[in-house]
């Protein structure tokens, strides 16, 4: 009986050492740092780029890493890059161009190494954007897409090549909502750019506030995103002012292309302080009351004070009778 007991403890603790083994390697490799994180080149038909990736091993043990090459795309409007199959990339795909060596290898706590990356680019390579990234995860790993989504937020390196030649570029402004009516601000406005070219754009610009009198009020820089083609990007904005009155606009104007294209989008909204504005009327009734009364006060006073002076007047006027015996 004890011997089953005992076996049955060492069961339990070797499952339970092997449960906590994928977290910890999961919280190991989130130690390991990657430069450049984005790497952008222009690149030509049958061109071949070398490139270094620097793998940091930040930790207190030592770590196998391998090297794994995929395809890329962004599937949320905030920019998250996660890899994907070839054939799911299509016209963007470059996994295919890049090599990477040694694709195995030992980080030591506290080494950096050196990662040679050969882009190789095909002859028929199609004007536009093409995108690979260069991820590390822990060696034995089986590389499957939720794994590689998992760790290479934080250990990958993005390839962003660009092919020169025609290429459309079309991006539009497909939504842009603050509050209608706020008491005071600050006031959120969001934005949201369709990037619809076969090339990744990066709009550069402002949203311009401007008063109930046409009159600037303030300028708001948009953030320096890439917007994939594609895909969606929202960007979240605030007009820090608190105190307003009116109606105000706000106006997205930015750049984008390598052809100059523009974006333009226009909202309104109120700036109502109804707080403010109830305590002010309400004050001036209160002093107009106070008027009312102390005029109607005064002229009643005024209605009584002649009929006093004017008894006064008439006793006073009065002359003592005389008599002379007559």
């Amino acid at each position: 009986m004890k011997n089953w007991k005992s076996r049955f403890n060492w069961i339990f603790l070797l499952a339970f050492f092997l449960l906590l083994a994928g977290p910890a390697r999961a919280q190991e490799l989130t130690k390991i740092t990657v430069s450049p994180p984005r790497l952008e080149a222009q690149v030509k038909p049958g061109q071949v780029l070398q490139k270094v990736i620097k793998v940091h091993n930040g930790g207190d043990s030592e770590m196998a890493l391998q090297v794994r090459i995929r395809d890329f795309i962004v599937s949320d409007d905030q920019g998250t890059p996660l890899p994907v199959k070839a054939k799911l990339a299509r016209k963007w795909a470059a996994s295919t161009w890049v090599q990477a060596s040694p694709m195995k290898f030992i980080l030591r706590p506290g080494e950096t190494k050196k990662v040679d990356v050969a882009i190789v680019v095909p002859q028929g390579a199609n004007p536009g954007g093409h995108y690979a990234v260069v991820f590390f995860q822990a060696a034995g790993s089986s590389g499957n897409s939720e794994t590689a989504s998992a760790v290479m937020p934080s250990v990958g390196s993005l390839f962003y090549l660009t092919v020169p030649g025609p290429v459309k570029e079309n991006a539009f402004v497909i939504r842009m909502d603050a509050p209608k009516l706020v008491e005071y601000g600050p006031v959120k406005i969001t934005s949201e750019i369709e990037n619809l070219s076969d090339i990744h754009i990066r709009p550069r610009g402002t949203i311009r506030v401007y008063n109930w009198l046409g009159r600037l009020n303030s300028t708001i820089k948009l953030d320096e995103k890439n917007i994939f083609p594609g895909t969606v990007r929202r960007y979240d904005n605030t007009w820090q002012q608190h105190w307003g009155f009116g109606k105000y606009r706000a106006t997205l104007t930015a750049g984008y292309g390598q052809q100059g294209r523009a974006l333009v989008a226009t909202i309104f909204f109120w700036v109502i302080p109804w707080h403010v504005i109830i305590a002010v009327i309400l004050g001036l009734v209160l002093v107009g009351l106070g008027i009312w009364w102390y005029r109607r006060r005064n002229d009643k006073a005024a209605e009584e004070y002649p009929l006093t002076q004017q008894s006064t007047t008439i006793t006073d006027n009065k002359q003592p009778t005389t008599n002379n015996g007559n």
